[in-house]
């Protein structure tokens, strides 16, 4: 006959081995400490995960088992000093173990602890993904910055100045261009950004640099010569042709690459055979019967809007769709002047190269070169250093560059190059002048010389007088 008594034993004995079972059979490891931080109990998943025997830590303060570097640290103590929930990631040097530990205590109605509960969970394999993870970042990184370092290497190499991050992105761009060996590249931008020098970079970086880069400006000749330049032609052709005939520079590209300038240029009876070689691969020359296989990569360049003239059926659409597998657009000048101090450091050490002089330029004449809007592009800033080194007089080229900045910007303006495209054009040229003429006269007011006029104004004395010349002030 059971009593109450027996119910309760019983209730009592199935709790004790439920709470056991469950204790023991968790994944996660326990410890139980009491109010001082002495272990009472540590589960099966504790004893595994950090490599001990619960006999050999029970009755042990924590304090104890952090000495005998257990484990590097504890989240008891931490509960113990904050009187709250706190978590801890400890590293067991014993199996290697990297375990999240959360303590959580048990407080008396007067606050204090009487128990703490510790929940450790195994973070070793998501800590080691982690690891990996933050590796191949910083792998990542490594090779980003060296292929970086790589790519503005081959550009010092080719003597290509870009400190803008639009025109660094079009040369890594190129770069990653040639190392694939691309095709049907299309280069667009303004007369005189660069668009030759981009080509043969391209073609220099690429696995057909030991063969040659062809080059053609399809503007510079007229359509039945710039045919018979582009696919040769057979003997008897045509009147004056030579008599063994000619092999066309598709021929000469062989293996290599042919720069096709000035594309929108290129008559329509050309561009239909041009889009012949470019799906098939074979030319024939003018006069001949017989196909000739030619395999090199082509890019075309122009400052042309080829939609524009596809729209106007001066371009074919097919061929320009053909062209086009991949696009580099060249900002012009005026939009990347970072580029200009370097740039001008660049030339004017070729100027003085080639001229075997030493002249020099100061930060202020710099500065007014990238105030200027540069309609010519970087050919234009070529030109205007190789004049000065040549045309100045002084070993500084400042007062050379400085009036032929001003100079140009005036004649630009008068010809509705630089600012208005309405029909003011000859007014604001006007208007700069007389503005230019007004500040002359008021500094002539406060200043007794031409020295100190120059001062004043910021220009030198040699610019003051040919400029009292100029507009005839006394």
């Amino acid at each position: 006959m059971h009593t109450a008594e027996n119910y309760t034993e019983i209730s009592f004995e199935t709790l004790s081995r439920q709470f056991a079972t469950i204790f023991h059979s968790s994944s996660d490891g326990i410890w139980v400490c009491d109010g001082k931080g002495v272990v009472i109990n540590i589960n099966k998943a504790s004893e595994t995960l950090n490599g001990i025997r619960a006999e050999d830590v029970i009755g042990h303060n924590i304090k104890d088992l952090v000495a005998r570097k257990i484990f590097d640290q504890s989240v008891t103590t931490r509960v113990l000093g904050s009187g709250r929930r706190q978590t801890v990631m400890q590293h067991i040097a014993k199996t290697g173990k990297y375990l999240l530990s959360t303590g959580t205590p048990s407080l008396a109605e007067d606050g204090r602890i009487v128990l703490i509960v510790v929940n450790e969970r195994d973070m070793t394999e998501l800590n080691t993904l982690r690891k990996e993870f933050e590796e191949s970042q910083q792998a990542r990184e490594k090779y980003r910055e060296e292929l970086t370092g790589i790519s503005l290497l081959e550009l010092e190499r080719n003597d290509i100045i870009a400190e803008s991050a639009a025109m660094r992105r079009i040369l890594q761009m190129s770069l990653k261009l040639s190392q694939i060996g691309a095709s049907n590249i299309l280069i667009l931008g303004e007369s005189g950004t660069g668009k030759g020098l981009l080509a043969r970079l391209i073609h220099k970086n690429s696995s057909r640099n030991n063969h040659p880069l062809v080059e053609i400006n399809c503007a510079a000749l007229p359509e039945n010569l710039l045919e018979a330049e582009l696919f040769g032609y057979e003997k008897g052709a045509f009147t004056g042709a030579d008599e063994k005939g000619k092999i066309g520079l598709f021929e000469l590209a062989q293996g290599g690459t042919l720069f096709l300038d000035e594309i929108g240029d290129m008559p329509l009876p050309l561009q239909a055979k041009l889009l012949k070689y470019l799906d098939n691969h074979e030319i024939r020359r003018v006069g001949g019967t017989r196909s000739i296989k030619v395999e090199c990569a082509t890019i075309a360049a122009t400052n042309k809007d080829l939609l524009g003239l596809v729209g106007e059926k001066a371009f074919r659409k097919d061929l320009y769709y053909r062209l086009n597998s991949f696009i580099l657009q060249i900002p012009p000048l005026r939009e990347r002047r970072e580029d200009i101090a370097g740039l001008t450091r660049f030339y004017l050490a070729e100027a003085n190269r080639t001229y075997k002089c030493a002249k020099s330029i100061s930060p202020r004449a710099i500065r007014s070169l990238q105030d200027y809007r540069f309609p010519g592009n970087v050919r234009e800033l070529r030109n205007i250093l190789e004049n000065a080194v040549v045309m100045s007089n002084d070993e500084q080229i400042n007062e050379f560059i400085l009036d032929t900045v001003s100079a140009t910007s005036v004649r630009d303006c008068r010809n509705g190059h630089a600012f208005s495209t309405g029909g003011e054009e000859e007014d604001l040229g006007g208007k700069l002048q007389a503005y230019e003429k007004e500040l002359l006269l008021e500094a002539r007011k406060h200043c007794r010389t031409t020295r100190e006029v120059a001062r004043q104004l910021g220009i030198s004395q040699p610019s003051v007088v040919r400029k009292f010349k100029q507009y005839k002030i006394g």
